[in-house]
């Protein structure tokens, strides 16, 4: 049943270096979202990658937009997402959000995000943790070409990964088991393409985190902790 799941979508960006965040757009990025998924209404619509366009727009036209689209019914709920974590803070000051979603910011190696908890708590805004992973960097799988990971980085996060298969266990289940636990969070977002491996990370959830070990890595990462 659609009411038994919460479905998202973002709009602004459309390829790596095309954006378009004007009212116009915004209605009609809702409407082929409705149309391509064939539903009537989706429950968050993120305005993504912020910080690359005039936040001015963004509070000004863009989530004036997204109210109408609100008071039509075809959207439920109004976030933005991005990567530097000042655009949280000034978005949540200038304008009526609904749900803030930071990436790479609250994991085993970064933890900044919990500097949003309580801006979040006293404006009433969602907030929501994606990334578990940083992009690979907690993971045994090799880092996409884009990631901006520096040597040192690079090295320190191999020594973590390699002292949890020691351990016997996968850097990347400690990683989501580690970050889906702060309950300051109203969700932990993460994807992928393949179904079984979706299937064994709520697998992984359901297992209790081995604090010790969480301990121990997080050690091995405070040299390059809160990198960005």
């Amino acid at each position: 049943p659609r009411d038994s799941y919460i479905l998202s979508t973002k709009l602004g960006r459309y390829a790596p270096q095309h954006f378009d965040f004007s009212a116009r757009r915004v209605a009609e990025s809702i409407d082929i979202s409705l149309e391509r998924m064939k539903l009537d209404h989706v429950d968050i619509v993120f305005c993504h990658d912020i910080e690359f366009v005039d936040l001015d727009q963004v509070v000004n036209e863009t989530i004036p937009a997204l109210r109408k689209e609100v008071e039509k019914g075809k959207v439920r709920f109004i976030g933005v997402s991005g990567y530097p974590m000042k655009i949280f803070t000034e978005m949540i000051d200038r304008s009526e959000l609904d749900v803030v979603l930071t990436y790479n910011h609250y994991t085993l190696q970064n933890d900044m995000a919990l500097a949003l908890v309580e801006p979040c708590r006293e404006n009433g805004v969602g907030l929501i943790n994606a990334a578990p992973f940083s992009a690979r960097l907690l993971t045994n799988s090799p880092l996409p070409e884009w990631h901006k990971a520096t040597p040192e980085v690079r090295e320190v996060a191999a020594k973590a990964a390699a002292y949890c298969e020691e351990q016997g266990t996968d850097i990347a289940k400690l990683a989501l088991q580690y970050s889906v636990a702060n309950c300051e969070f109203s969700s932990c977002l993460t994807g992928s393409a393949n179904p079984d491996r979706v299937s064994m990370w709520c697998d992984w959830i359901d297992e209790p985190v081995d604090e010790q070990l969480v301990s121990a890595v997080k050690e091995i990462l405070r040299p390059i902790h809160n990198w960005v």
